[in-house]
């Protein structure tokens, strides 16, 4: 499944709500198999809220959603992706 895509001036990431359902469910991380979600619609707002909002870093201040992004970037940078100029190297 591909989550996100480029339409117009825009990237469109799309994650179906039952997928994050059946995600959050089967975490390994939830401290209790008995941790499931209640409500789909409020628990996918939630999530949507937390991506918007949610600080996960006290020193800079990004959101989960902005270090998620930053995190890309590295990942392309470090890909040698041909879509990205890079400084010439000096021999």
């Amino acid at each position: 499944m591909k989550y996100a895509k480029v339409s117009g001036n825009n990237v469109v990431i799309k994650l179906p709500i039952d997928m994050l359902v059946v995600a959050f469910d089967n975490n390994p991380n939830n401290y209790d198999e008995e941790i499931k979600v209640k409500y789909k619609r409020k628990f996918a707002e939630g999530f949507a809220d937390h991506v918007n909002e949610h600080s996960g870093n006290a020193e800079t201040g990004l959101t989960v959603f902005q270090e998620w992004i930053d995190q890309i970037f590295e990942e392309m940078i470090e890909g040698d992706s041909s879509y990205i100029r890079y400084p010439k190297e000096e021999f």
